[in-house]
């Protein structure tokens, strides 16, 4: 990947709302992470769920733009999330997401969803991404 490359989900205004986290990327892979906090829960002080689809979907994002290896405008087309469980209380909550594969205008992703424990997951993802453009940043 070009060493000048680079996307923190900061960049993106709701990311950077959510306080969401990169842990990694690189070869059509990204993990992202948002902590806990009381105005991102649930009444059981679990993380919502719109918080939990956001985390996915940036991570998603993230994916593509790794395995292309570059910068891009691209939009979610079709996003499915299947929630195993609530997470626990209080808990961070981290997401994988790995694109598999990319045609001229549209990407393939999957994720998965945990907060203390990878194998134990929380959610798990399939989606669709249109691949638009270039960004101009």
């Amino acid at each position: 990947m070009a060493e000048d490359w680079s996307l923190q989900p900061g960049d993106i205004p709701w990311g950077n709302r959510l306080g969401l986290e990169m842990v990694s990327f690189g070869d059509g892979l990204s993990s992202l992470h948002v902590g806990w906090r009381e105005e991102l829960a649930e009444e059981d002080e679990t993380l919502a769920t719109g918080v939990l689809t956001s985390l996915i979907d940036q991570a998603c994002g993230v994916a593509v733009m790794s395995r292309l290896g570059r910068r891009l405008a691209i939009s979610t087309l079709n996003l499915k999330v299947d929630h195993l469980r609530s997470a626990k209380a209080r808990c961070s909550a981290t997401a994988w997401a790995h694109c598999y594969g990319a045609t001229e205008h549209q990407a393939f992703v999957r994720t998965e969803v945990w907060d203390t424990d990878p194998t134990h997951l929380i959610a798990t993802a399939q989606g669709v991404f249109s691949i638009n453009r270039a960004a101009d940043l």
